[in-house]
């Protein structure tokens, strides 16, 4: 039999798991958005249109709740997508607009439709720039395993020298053959230097962290190909690290770097020769550990 107390023990309980909740929703990398299972989405707001491996995860949760019918899920945010959000949306008493927010992502969460990835050692940030050590990032394919599947445009990411152990952040913003990256911030900016002794071509091996998987990867530390005075996509002249005319790869303004970095995973390929960079690809190796 449970008396008051008990009553009331079981009040403050809940009230504290409410709370938990709540924080788990609105804390993540970075700008995203966290579930309370550990799924880390990247971005706050996902409408029709929108390309990016989270959609897989809404898909996947919607199909759970009857609301996605389709036998496949994709990286896509189409028509489909749009009225199995407001489908579900209808369902559960939200406001059915097909745009899945932050009121959306709690509701599936509420439910157990979102799925956990893999459980990986979260990384901790501390005030001198690195991170509790994963000694081995996972080895995926970047065509198969990593583009559009872990690793989207304008994707926050982040990045841990696998030598010294620092971190920064950076955003994809261009790349198909693999990820160019920007640093985020100057201080972002002043840790690549830091690492690098300077921008050089050398490459490193180092871990890339998005939500919580571990993901081995290389990368130069040479801005290239932007200016950071023009606005970024548009044809421009003089174009850093020797780059001449041509589209403007600078589109984070005010981080102290023009242009982007070269961000390598398994089978990865650069935009010049169309082949795999034998030194990228052994430090890839490195970062997992092979």
């Amino acid at each position: 039999m449970v008396g008051p107390i008990g009553n009331k023990e079981e009040r403050l309980m809940k009230k504290a798991l409410s709370v938990l909740m709540l924080v788990a929703l609105f804390l993540g990398f970075g700008s995203g958005v966290v579930d309370a299972k550990g799924y880390v989405f990247s971005q706050k707001v996902y409408k029709l249109g929108t390309r990016h491996s989270d959609v897989k995860v809404i898909q996947e949760a919607l199909k759970k709740d009857g609301s996605f019918k389709q036998a496949n899920t994709t990286t896509y945010y189409g028509t489909i997508t749009e009225k199995a959000v407001k489908s579900f949306q209808k369902k559960h008493k939200i406001k059915a607009d097909g745009i899945v927010g932050s009121a959306t992502i709690k509701k599936m969460t509420e439910l157990g439709l979102v799925a956990a990835n893999k459980p990986q050692p979260k990384p901790q940030t501390t005030s001198r720039g690195t991170v509790q050590r994963q000694k081995v990032g996972e080895y995926l394919d970047w065509w198969t395993e990593v583009k559009d599947v872990l690793v989207s445009h304008n994707d926050v990411l982040l990045i841990e020298d696998v030598e010294t152990g620092k971190t920064f952040n950076v955003k994809v913003t261009a790349g198909s053959n693999h990820a160019d990256v920007e640093t985020l911030t100057k201080e972002d900016t002043e840790t690549l230097r830091s690492i690098w002794g300077g921008f050089s071509w050398d490459r490193r091996a180092v871990l890339v962290y998005k939500g919580n998987r571990v993901i081995a990867a290389s990368m130069n530390g040479m801005p290239h190909a932007g200016v950071e005075s023009q606005p970024g996509g548009q044809v421009v002249s003089s174009r850093s690290a020797g780059f001449g005319q041509g589209i403007n790869y600078d589109f984070v303004k005010g981080n102290n770097m023009e242009g982007h970095v070269c961000l390598h995973f398994k089978n990865s390929l650069t935009h010049g020769s169309n082949k795999q960079d034998s030194q990228h690809q052994a430090n890839v190796k490195k970062a997992a550990g092979l």
